[in-house]
This record gives structure tokens, C-alpha cells and sequence, in this order.
């Protein structure tokens, strides 16, 4: 009894600690060489931005500039580049997903055009916004998880993640 006992926890623990580990690994999905050691996504408060409605009847045309307001949020990766090329550019989706079942909710394609240096750490950041109209529920509702789709390194050279059409 004395030994089943220590047996019975360890192999809880090991239950515990194996879906943790397999989803953080599914959290944040790098490439070869390129690794996502951290992501954030931030409410970065509104911004004015200026529509331009132009509108034709008969002869004459329209013109009216509007201003509205939009929400900033911005999505931020930090990378560590394991490998012997400079990344030139990263695209990444920035995926919020329900928590049971893990059905996608909303996907924002993102890129920022950043050089990463071999053997070194930096974090890339690309504003992203939503106008109010637009449904955020995913922002609160659902997990966030990030997975680069495309690497430009320095040579030239472009790495696709498998399924990525270009």
C-alpha cells in the first residue's frame, strides 16, 4: 500500500502535465530555425480614420469625407531565430479559438516587415483594427494562438508552412 500510493500520484501528475505541455506547443507554432517564444494581443484604445464616399448620380459626382472611429489593437511576437539566416519579413496568423471543442472564431492574417538577425531574440508587432460595428467576442470569449505562415529571409529565400498557398 505504502508503494502504490507514491505510484497513483506520479502517474497523476504525469496526467496533469501532459495536456499542458501538448497545448502550449499547439499555442504558438514556429518555423524551422524560427521560434515563437512568446505572443500578446493588446487594446491599444481608438483612432480617427478618414472615409472618403464618393457617390454618382446623372451628371455629378459626389465626393464626401467622413471621419469615424476605429479600434487599435495591436498583435505582438517575440521570436528567437535559431538559425543561420536573417529574417527579412514573417507572416503569422493570429487565431482566437472557442476553449471547448477549439472551433475558430476568428483568424487575422498578419505580417511585419522586420529584420530578425541570426542568433537573436526580437519582438514584431503589426496594428490590427476593428470597427465598431464589427462583433469582438472572440477577444474575450476565445483562446488566442499564434502560427507563422511564411518566412523571407535575408538571402531571399521564403519557408511556407505546409497547407499556405502564395
Amino acid at each position: 500500500m505504502k508503494k502504490t500510493l507514491p505510484a497513483i500520484l506520479l502517474l497523476c501528475a504525469v496526467a496533469f502535465a501532459a495536456p499542458a505541455r501538448a497545448y502550449d506547443t499547439d499555442v504558438r507554432v514556429g518555423a524551422p530555425g524560427v521560434d515563437v517564444t512568446g505572443f500578446d494581443w493588446r487594446y491599444e484604445g481608438y483612432m480617427p480614420v478618414e472615409i472618403v464616399d464618393s457617390g454618382r448620380t446623372g451628371m455629378t459626382t459626389s465626393v464626401k469625407r467622413n471621419r469615424r472611429y476605429v479600434f487599435k489593437y495591436v498583435s505582438k511576437l517575440t521570436l528567437r531565430n535559431s538559425g543561420a539566416k536573417a529574417v527579412k519579413s514573417i507572416e503569422w496568423d493570429h487565431l482566437f479559438v472557442e476553449r471547448e471543442g477549439g472551433k475558430e472564431l476568428k483568424r487575422y492574417h498578419l505580417q511585419a516587415k522586420q529584420q530578425v538577425a541570426a542568433g537573436s531574440s526580437q519582438t514584431v508587432a503589426k496594428e490590427v483594427y476593428v470597427k465598431p460595428e464589427e462583433s469582438t467576442r472572440h477577444i474575450g470569449e476565445g483562446v488566442q494562438k499564434v502560427r507563422v505562415t511564411r518566412v523571407e529571409f535575408a538571402d531571399g529565400t521564403v519557408w511556407r508552412a505546409e497547407g499556405n498557398k502564395e
